[in-house]
């Protein structure tokens, strides 16, 4: 989890997941997929080869410009899915998102929230998106801001652009692991990481 201090700049990487075969971003030592699964598997990174390569290309754009990718059926310009949902990225099957602001030597994660609109919230049977739904929800650990070094964080999309071009994307998307497999994940997780 990332230890956050008033001021304090949070490092990010990215890194390979063989088991998920998915581009993980890591802040603070942490990737981002296990802060927000914290206490229950919500999503997973994005960046997944279960995917179609040119819609990992488009979330990796909104990542690197908010203006880039535009504006989606579902997302504004500048809202950036940290997980998806790991069977189809579908938004209204919980997409974790925030906000992305940047400037000349600074990037900003802001604003967690559950993307979607009111239908999603309708969906979820929740009267919005906005407000924490029980003690496993997110919403109650997750950075209310992130703020990186723009360099680190520019670096660190390169090396996610970098990871999926060294990873091969399958000619047709590969199905998501087992449930047994994920829970192997939640272990390991853990285990490497607290």
């Amino acid at each position: 989890m990332p230890e956050l201090h008033a001021n304090a700049l949070s490092s990010i990487t990215a890194r390979w997941n063989k088991i998920e075969e998915t581009v993980e971003l890591v802040v603070d030592g942490t990737p981002v997929p296990a802060i927000v699964n914290m206490k229950h598997n919500v999503g997973i990174s994005p960046f997944a080869h279960r995917f179609l390569e040119s819609e990992v290309n488009k979330w990796l754009a909104g990542y690197r410009d908010p203006e880039r990718r535009g504006a989606t059926k579902e997302l504004a310009p500048g809202e950036l899915e940290l997980t998806v949902c790991p069977y189809d990225a579908d938004i209204l099957c919980g997409t974790f998102a925030v906000w992305l602001a940047r400037t000349d030597d600074r990037v900003i994660w802001h604003g967690p929230h559950w993307a979607g609109d009111n239908i999603a919230a309708e969906i979820m049977g929740r009267k919005d998106v906005a407000t924490p739904e029980g003690d496993d929800d997110p919403l109650n650990w997750f950075p209310a801001k992130l703020e990186f070094n723009a360099a680190e964080y520019n670096a660190a999309m390169d090396s996610v652009q970098h990871l999926i071009e060294v990873h091969l994307w399958p000619v047709s998307p590969s199905k998501p692991p087992s449930k047994i497999t994920r829970m192997l994940i939640q272990l390991s997780d853990k285990r490497d990481h607290g």
